[in-house]
């Protein structure tokens, strides 16, 4: 949308320049021509940008409500909960809980092709969660929960971080996903449970 939005706009500033631009021998007084009735095309202007921006802004809600959408029926939930500066992972209906210790990163490890629910909260400052790979990032906030659905469909790992500046170790606020194939998931649920 941004290109062809480029594209257009670059179009017409070179018709521009190239159709009034001053000719050859003009003195310096001598304007281009003007078009008789300038109100006309200054409102077709004014309205080819409002559709562009009733275009851009329709589009960015629809891809908003796509992105925030929660399924009926996740098939894993995992509360995620940020603080200074460390990650911890709770299996709500597992029992399990994973927090990051200092010097040591915690593993979110998920399971591929299962819709995933996260709820994020923070314990004491904004934070962000990020994970780069999947190009998602949603923002922490203390005495807030938010809410929201992933799906991992690439086997392997992937490195997250927090993207907002949270005090002075916020470069160390890291966290690995480990995706992996569903039984290989269950058998680490199996393992981490007893572990517990």
């Amino acid at each position: 949308m941004a290109a062809a939005v480029f594209a257009v706009i670059l179009l017409a500033y070179i018709v521009i320049v190239v159709r009034f631009r001053r000719r050859r021998g003009a003195t310096g007084g001598d304007d281009p021509p003007q078009p008789a009735d300038r109100t006309r095309w200054e409102v077709a202007y004014a309205a080819a940008l409002a559709v562009v921006a009733a275009v851009l802004i329709t589009v960015s809600l629809r891809a908003t409500d796509r992105v925030d959408a929660l399924s009926a029926n996740p098939g894993l939930t995992v509360d995620v909960t940020a603080f200074k500066w460390q990650w911890a992972f709770s299996y709500r209906d597992e029992g399990v809980r994973i927090e990051g210790v200092e010097g040591e990163y915690p593993t979110l490890t998920v399971p591929t092709e299962t819709t995933i629910r996260f709820t994020l909260r923070s314990n004491d400052v904004i934070h962000s969660f990020w994970i780069p790979n999947v190009r998602f990032k949603r923002d922490a906030f203390p005495n807030r929960t938010t809410e929201f659905d992933l799906r991992f469909t690439d086997l392997g790992q992937h490195e997250g971080i927090c993207a907002e500046f949270c005090g002075l170790d916020h470069t160390i606020m890291r966290f690995q996903v480990d995706v992996l194939p569903r039984d290989q998931f269950a058998s680490w649920l199996t393992r981490a449970k007893a572990a517990s």
